[in-house]
């Protein structure tokens, strides 16, 4: 017949058992949440980590409509294709370039880090084409993974684009201008000089025409630096 001893031991080792038992269900559910906690912490960094391409529509140098594909993201992206809709390469106006967008669907290109890839649609006879559908396709890519999303810009949305004159051309009629105005200087010189029988010595000619190709020389550097870093800035 069992003692107070034995019903005190029996009882310590249901206790012991309980409590084992609730150790381990912390344990496990400790577990569970730190395996969740991770996964999460991974799926944070892989989304912030990874390739991200975005698309805008562009009117460029005031001559050709192109969808430009950007790699936002922190990862270079492979495997890069635009597939795009037959119904909307079949609207546009001009032949070569629904060759080109179809020779586009078998192709793939990388986008790096930063960069961005032009895809041209068209030239100036888009504008204005009755016969225009909405921009419409797939775009896929990768990097360890693989993304896919939809192509959708709805040209009729867009506001009428205008032409507007480039850094580069600007700079040009600022030269020619500087120019036009040296060689107006000389004539006026040159005017004056005949008139009130000034006679100007074959080596001051020289002269005042080397410092006017040197004032234009230095105009012209100037305007190939900021034209330079016009184009570093792009």
């Amino acid at each position: 017949m069992p003692n107070i001893t034995d019903w005190l031991m029996l009882f310590t080792t249901g206790i012991y058992v309980v409590v084992t038992i609730f150790i381990f269900h912390a344990n496990n559910s400790s577990a569970k949440a730190s395996r969740e906690e991770l996964a999460e912490i991974r799926r944070q960094y892989d989304e912030e980590n990874r390739a991200y391409i975005e698309y805008e529509f562009c009117y460029e140098r005031r001559a050709w409509y192109i969808v430009r594909f950007i790699n936002h993201g922190k990862k270079t992206a492979y495997h890069v294709k635009i597939d795009l809709e037959d119904e909307f390469i079949d609207s546009l106006p001009e032949k070569n370039f629904r060759e080109i967008l179809r020779d586009q669907k078998n192709k793939e290109v990388i986008i790096g880090v930063g960069q961005h890839y032009d895809l041209y649609i068209s030239d100036s006879s888009l504008r204005g084409n009755p016969n225009m559908k909405p921009l419409t396709g797939r775009l896929s890519y990768q990097d360890k993974n693989k993304y896919e999303s939809e192509i959708y810009i709805d040209l009729a949305s867009y506001a009428s684009f205008y032409s507007s004159d480039s850094d580069e051309e600007r700079l040009l009629r600022e030269v020619k201008h500087i120019n036009e105005e040296i060689n107006s200087l000389r004539n006026t010189i040159e005017t004056l000089c005949r008139e009130n029988d000034i006679g100007l010595s074959t080596e001051e000619c020289k002269n005042q025409r080397v410092k006017d190709d040197n004032i234009m020389k230095g105009e012209v550097n100037r305007a190939n630096k900021k034209m330079n870093k016009s184009r570093r800035r792009r």
